[in-house]
């Protein structure tokens, strides 16, 4: 059996094509929500879990900066909060996928609803508990637990999206048997 290699210049060039479609993507999901003012779910950091879940650590932590400071700027917050909080979930979920889990779209999604959970948690604690803002509870109940749960539930379009990029895009060994002809001797 002898394995086909693969170009380093064919790589490059479907690396450069997948990047610049999960670019696209980023791109159009913060021009999704910086645009009306209803309730949106923050998708960019489903979409940094799931672009991180099959890259090395250093594209998921900068994956994960690229889309923190994104969300910051969409959201309105201070500029870098989303993007360390980002960086360590895209991070850790390289190192849970490279080592211990397997890709699949239930673990995916325990681990969107985990970090999610952090960032929401640490909002509401940071932005509001913690200044003594009376009415938080309808806060969190009419704005901020919808916004979640969007937030879960949007890894249902991208996780699949994720995954056909993924797959079309990138190079993969060929095995391929051939005959030795020096070997048959008829």
């Amino acid at each position: 059996m002898n394995i086909k290699l693969v170009s380093s210049k064919r790589k490059r060039k479907f690396a450069l094509m997948r990047w610049s479609i999960f670019s696209l993507i980023i791109w159009f999901t913060f021009i999704f929500m910086t645009t009306g003012s209803f309730t949106k779910p923050e998708i960019l950091i489903p979409l940094a879990l799931c672009i991180s879940m099959s890259e090395d650590e250093l594209v998921s932590a900068v994956t994960g900066i690229f889309c923190g400071l994104l969300n910051d700027i969409a959201l309105g917050k201070l500029i870098g909060y989303n993007a360390i909080l980002l960086l360590l979930g895209c991070v850790c979920t390289s190192l849970l996928f490279t080592h211990l889990l397997r890709k699949s779209f239930l673990n995916i999604f325990i681990l969107t609803i985990f970090y999610s959970s952090i960032c929401f948690l640490l909002d509401y604690f940071f932005y509001y508990v913690i200044w003594d803002y009376s009415n938080t509870d309808i806060l969190l109940k009419k704005f901020m637990l919808p916004e979640f749960l969007l937030t879960i539930f949007s890894l249902i379009i991208i996780y699949p999206f994720i995954k056909f990029i993924r797959k079309h895009f990138t190079l993969r060994k060929m095995h391929t048997l051939n005959e030795n002809d020096a070997l048959i001797k008829d």
